[in-house]
């Protein structure tokens, strides 16, 4: 198989017991002979396992968390991925000592390394993580905590108590199954609200009518009948990692604490938002149609006639039942890459800060007939995002404004205030 320069790995730190200045540690065993038996006792941990493991994975974080099943011999693995569990692809890994214990899959896998695969587009890839450090291994559970060294992101090895293939075909069917927008529960008398993307994955979740400074957003995976946490989190007294689907009644639960299902105000699901807009920017001043059409179901649009160099996609909050739309690459030219810049067209400034963007709402709706309105999504501080430039960098340096690209408005501006109307055909 082909050597490839990427390493997927598990990292250990070998916690060194510490030692008192009178009263030092003696080992019976070096350094390098502690570190040779702990890869052994984790070699022999993955091969043991009937059916191998599950890994819930996190690559950067705009992407959903996913899951793997992996199967491990003494010298190989075979990798299947939910987005199609009947193809699996082996590859052989390694177990090694290098500043930390790693496990490295040393030869290329087209599963294995889906996120870490660099483009002309995305010469990061998806933020997909190679090399992991391990920061836990408990013996009873036999579940090995990981770091991603690059997205810092926290992922879990589990023993799987099924075959993998059947194992992801429970998760994609509780995808299917659950349609569960957002959550409410009482805790120590303080009524929570939780809004839970399904497109990527992530839950906010906060005191009810509390700003975002008070919310706390978490990731997660699907399993068969729950959402597993990245990591635990607190509501008060209460520590939260796995919730349980009740499919009858629409609830999650978890130590003796339940959300019950509820739709927030002006709730538009992800296939009301596909069709035909008319975009109206400038306060009014200027209109244009756009189509809205699926890019990554129940995740992100993409904007058909906005212009005719690009087509800028727009994620799909599904918490909240609306749109989002940030900073993004659109294209390039030699060395400069072209982005959709947000703009304070009021003040005048621009920023290519990631993340700074815009939400749009339902301020009049109906089933087939409403109006989107774009407001600041509070990421950048002291200006308030309500347009959109196409703009130029060179590394992460500005280089001005492109004036041979422009968008649906006949220029490379697109003045706030934004709305979208639904065309009812």
């Amino acid at each position: 198989m082909k050597k490839i320069v990427y390493v997927f790995a598990a990292a250990a730190l070998l916690l060194m017991p510490s030692c008192q200045q009178f009263e030092p540690e003696i080992f019976e065993e070096s350094a390098a002979e502690r570190a040779n038996s702990f890869l052994a006792d984790i070699r022999e941990t993955l091969v043991a396992e009937q059916y191998g493991w599950t890994l819930d994975y996190y690559p950067k974080k705009d992407f959903a968390g996913t899951t793997y099943a992996l199967k491990f011999t003494s010298q190989q693995v075979t990798a299947i991925h939910e987005s199609d569990p009947s193809v699996s692809e082996t590859s052989t890994y390694a177990l090694k000592y290098d500043n930390a214990s790693v496990l490295s899959f040393d030869t290329y896998n087209s599963i294995l390394h889906k996120y870490a695969t660099p483009s002309d587009r995305e010469y990061q890839a998806k933020g997909g993580d190679f090399e992991f450090e391990i920061r836990g291994f408990n013996k009873e559970t036999k579940e090995i905590k990981l770091v991603g060294k690059r997205s810092r992101n926290t992922c879990t090895l589990r023993p799987l108590k099924k075959e993998g293939k059947g194992y992801l075909e429970d998760v994609n069917a509780f995808k299917k199954a659950m349609k569960y927008p957002a959550g409410k529960a009482t805790i120590e008398g303080v009524e929570y609200e939780a809004y839970l993307n399904s497109g990527n994955r992530s839950m906010s979740i906060g005191p009810k009518g509390a700003s975002s400074d008070s919310t706390q957003t978490v990731r997660y995976v699907l399993t068969g009948n729950t959402i597993r946490f990245m990591r635990p989190f607190s509501l008060g007294d209460k520590e939260f990692s796995e919730w349980t689907y009740d499919a009858a009644n629409e609830t999650f639960s978890e130590g003796g604490v339940t959300f019950q299902k509820f739709l927030p105000p002006g709730y538009i699901t992800y296939e009301q938002f596909l069709g035909k807009f008319t975009l109206s920017y400038g306060s009014g001043r200027g209109k244009f149609t756009v189509t809205l059409v699926e890019n990554e179901k129940d995740n992100s649009f993409k904007m058909e006639g906005f212009s005719n160099f690009f087509q800028p996609v727009i994620g799909y909050d599904g918490g909240r039942g609306r749109l989002t739309w940030e900073k993004q690459t659109i294209g390039g030219s030699g060395s400069l890459e072209y982005i959709l810049a947000p703009w304070d067209s009021d003040a005048g400034y621009v920023t290519w800060i990631d993340g700074v963007g815009v939400v749009g709402a339902a301020v009049d709706s109906s089933v087939n007939d409403f109006v989107i309105e774009f407001v600041d999504n509070g990421v950048w501080v002291n200006h308030k995002a309500n347009g959109w430039l196409i703009w130029s960098m060179n590394g992460s340096s500005s280089a001005g404004a492109v004036s041979s690209w422009t968008m649906a408005s006949g220029s490379n501006q697109l003045p706030g205030d934004i709305t979208m109307t639904k065309i009812v055909e």
